[in-house]
């Protein structure tokens, strides 16, 4: 148990009271001083006289030191005494022939010094630990692509990464600290910043968008921007402002081309749309002039033959009133053609309005009951309506036909930016009719659908029937891109020049600077 480890080596470490004994070769204490006795609650050679065998006869450390020392042998160790630490260094005497004659020792009071020891390790184990996540934090930081800066809170910019410096054109060796935040802007970002982001990061502390960073050549990069305040650990006060920008150029080449795509399938589908409704009010018109025409006049001619009949065959009556019911068929067959034929009208009240003209004509004289919702209709082009009317129009007539529904229930309402439509009917359900090739209705409508880009679903309703469900996309959406660093730290390009605080620490609340 003897060893030199456990004394302190330290020079300025804070030594506590001791208390220097001595015995002779059998134990008996010879000697007891110290202002460490009083530690121990023991007063200056009170143990005198005694052995320390006896003293410390339960002490098993005790019995060792004395073993050892009195064995002519070095005892060096550190204990706990008393809810005390000691440090024990005893040593053997020895007279002139080397014949050992007693040994004295020294117990220093190590505790307060073990104690500030104990909180320096503790203080270089975090030191050590803060110094790795800072290297691996400039590790991440320096090794990123992107744009990463920080700036104080009067605008001054104190790092850029090199990433950032990179995507901007700056030099690796240019020295920052001599910018502010607007040098990193586009005019859009300065623009923008008061009135989009600063207020974000002083209500939230941190923003994410899109901008544009300012090349050096000075063309616009476009990002994608998360700005945020720094918060002092201590005292949880702002005291930077940081930002990391990505470069998304490719991306935003994409959706440009995706945007000249959408934007030509829409001018395709509004010229196809006129083209079929021209076409059919040719054909609608082609119709009322000819056949219904000449069918009104045979049926005005029948009428005629119906009285010279009566007058004089009665007994031919039976056969023309055969031909009267084929022609009243045929009259509303043309009638339904027109209809269908009939290009839908918006103006008054939108294709809600229109799906209901087209159920009160559809199911007239049946026992269908009809209902079209349509208080959620969002705006769309006049092609996409259309599209819309004659795909469920042709939904309609199938209930009509197929389902021997008693009620039907439309819905017009907006999904994902789009116009979605929903047509319900309490009828025997679709069953194999939507898979069979000779369906040609349903594939017309999915076809209708996809080309206009959108889709047309027809499957078994929630609670029986047939639900047919139909999504087409609305026009883009045009978005106004959100400002960039400057923003992102709340900055106007006064603010950002000038040496005068942004407010960010003293709980400014409308989002705009005194500059």
């Amino acid at each position: 148990m003897a060893h030199d480890a456990g004394l302190s080596n330290e020079s300025d470490a804070a030594i506590g009271p001791q208390v220097v004994f001595g015995m002779d070769r059998t134990g008996r204490c010879t000697l007891s001083v110290g202002p460490g006795l009083d530690v121990l609650g023991l007063k200056p050679n009170e143990l005198v006289g005694q052995n320390l065998y006896e003293v410390y006869r339960d002490d098993a450390v005790g019995l060792s030191a004395l073993d050892t020392v009195l064995a002519g042998q070095r005892f060096v160790h550190e204990r706990s005494h008393q809810g005390r630490r000691l440090a024990l260094h005893l040593e053997p005497i020895l007279d002139a022939e080397g014949v050992l004659t007693g040994a004295v020792g020294i117990a220093t009071d190590v505790t307060e010094q073990r104690r500030a020891e104990s909180v320096a390790l503790e203080e270089r184990r975090r030191s050590a630990e803060l110094a790795g996540r800072l290297i691996r934090f400039q590790a991440l930081v320096e090794a990123s692509p992107d744009f990463i800066a920080i700036a104080a809170l009067d605008g001054t910019v104190s790092y850029v990464n090199p990433g950032g410096r990179t995507l901007i054109g700056m030099a690796l060796d240019a020295d920052v600290t001599t910018t502010t935040i607007s040098d990193y802007l586009t005019p859009e970002g300065l623009v923008l910043s008061l009135e989009i982001e600063q207020p974000a990061v002083v209500r939230d502390g941190h923003f994410e968008g899109e901008t544009t960073l300012k090349h050096q050549d000075g063309h616009a990069i476009p990002v994608a921007v998360a700005s945020f305040l720094m918060f002092h650990p201590g005292t949880g006060e702002p005291f930077a402002l940081a930002t990391v920008q990505r470069d998304i150029s490719e991306r935003v080449a994409a959706d440009q081309v995706m945007a000249d795509l959408i934007e030509q399938r829409t001018a395709l589908l509004t010229r196809l749309v006129d083209a079929q409704d021209a076409e059919r009010s040719r054909i609608a018109a082609d119709v009322h002039d000819d056949p219904v025409q000449a069918i009104a006049a045979v049926d005005l001619r029948m009428g005629l033959l119906r009285r010279r009949l009566r007058e004089q065959a009665p007994s031919l009556l039976p056969e023309l009133d055969g031909l009267q019911e084929t022609l009243s068929g045929a009259t509303e067959r043309l009638r339904s053609l027109l209809f269908d034929l009939e290009p839908p009208s918006f103006a008054h009240s939108g294709l809600a309005g229109a799906l209901r003209r087209a159920t009160d004509e559809i199911y007239e004289g049946t026992s269908v009951q009809a209902r079209v919702d349509g208080t959620d209709e969002p705006v769309m082009p006049e092609a996409t309506r259309a599209v819309a009317y004659r795909i469920v129009k042709e939904s309609l007539v199938n209930v009509l036909k197929h389902a021997g529904a008693g009620t039907v229930h439309v819905t017009v309402d907006s999904l994902d930016a789009g116009l979605h439509v929903t047509v319900l009917d309490d009828g025997v359900g679709p069953g194999e009719a939507v898979s069979a090739p000779a369906h040609r209705g349903v594939a017309g409508m999915r076809d209708r659908a996809t080309l206009a880009g959108g889709w047309c679903t027809v499957a078994d309703g929630p609670r029986g029937g047939t639900l047919v469900t139909l999504w087409l996309p609305g026009p883009e959406v045009t978005t106004t891109s959100a400002p960039g660093l400057g923003a992102g730290l709340g900055l106007t390009e006064a603010a950002s020049r000038s040496t005068t605080s942004l407010g960010f620490a003293h709980g400014m609340d409308d989002g705009h600077s005194d500059a």
